[in-house]
C-alpha cells in the first residue's frame, strides 16, 4: 500500500512536467549535443525521457541514467531503461521502462514483464546480480530495495493503453526526431557518440 501511495505521487509530479509541449525542434535542441548513440530505435525515447525527469530530480541531488543490463552471472537477463539515484545515499529511487512501440498493448505488457523480472530476480537471488552500464557507474544489488516505484512511458496515447505516463511528441515524431538527430551527427553538426 505505501508504495502505491508513494506511487500515486511520483506520477503525479511527473504528469505535472510537460518537456517539450509537442514542439520536435525543442526536443531536437535538448538532444543533439548528448552525444548519445541514436541507433538503437528506442534511445531516442530513452533519452526523452532522462531529459524530462531531469526537471524533477536535480543534478546536484540526483543521478538520472538507465541503459544498465542486468545478468546472474551467464547472459543478459534484462535491462533497466531509466533509473534514478540519490546522490546522497546512492539509493536507486525510481524506475522506469520506455518503450516507444506501434503495438501499446504489447509494449504495456513487455514493459510490465521486465520490471516483475527485475524485482523477481532482485528478491529471489540478489547476491548473483550483476549490472553493466555504459555510464561508467557501478551498480550493486543493494542499491535496488524490491519496493522501489516503478512507471511506464511511451508515446502520445499510451496513457490511455495503461501507460503510467506518455510523451507529448507522437510515435512518429519521435522517429522523426531520431532521423534529424542520426542526420546531423552524421553531418558533423551535433555531438558524435563515443563509441
Amino acid at each position: 500500500m505505501l508504495k502505491s501511495i508513494y506511487l500515486v505521487g511520483v506520477v503525479s509530479l511527473l504528469f505535472s512536467q510537460l518537456a517539450f509541449a509537442g514542439d520536435i525542434g525543442a526536443a531536437f535542441e535538448a538532444l543533439k549535443n548528448t552525444g548519445v548513440n541514436y541507433e538503437p530505435d528506442g534511445a531516442v525515447c530513452e533519452e526523452l525521457e532522462r531529459v524530462r525527469l531531469s526537471a524533477t530530480y536535480p543534478e546536484d541531488q540526483f543521478i538520472i541514467t538507465g541503459d544498465v543490463e542486468y545478468s546472474t552471472g551467464g547472459l543478459t537477463v534484462g535491462e533497466l531503461d531509466t533509473i534514478v539515484i540519490e546522490r546522497a545515499t546512492g539509493k536507486v529511487v525510481l524506475l522506469g521502462e520506455v518503450k516507444c512501440w506501434k503495438n501499446l498493448d504489447g509494449a504495456l505488457l513487455k514493459a510490465k514483464s521486465q520490471m516483475n523480472r527485475f524485482f523477481w530476480n532482485l528478491e529471489k537471488n540478489p547476491a548473483a546480480l550483476q549490472f553493466t552500464s555504459y555510464d561508467g557507474l557501478k551498480y550493486s544489488a543493494d542499491q535496488f530495495a524490491t519496493n522501489i516505484p516503478f512507471y511506464t512511458v511511451g508515446p502520445q496515447g499510451a496513457v490511455a493503453k495503461g501507460f503510467t505516463y506518455e510523451f507529448d511528441l507522437t510515435l512518429k515524431e519521435t522517429q522523426k526526431l531520431r532521423m534529424m538527430i542520426l542526420k546531423c551527427q552524421q553531418n558533423g553538426e551535433c555531438t558524435r557518440p563515443q563509441y
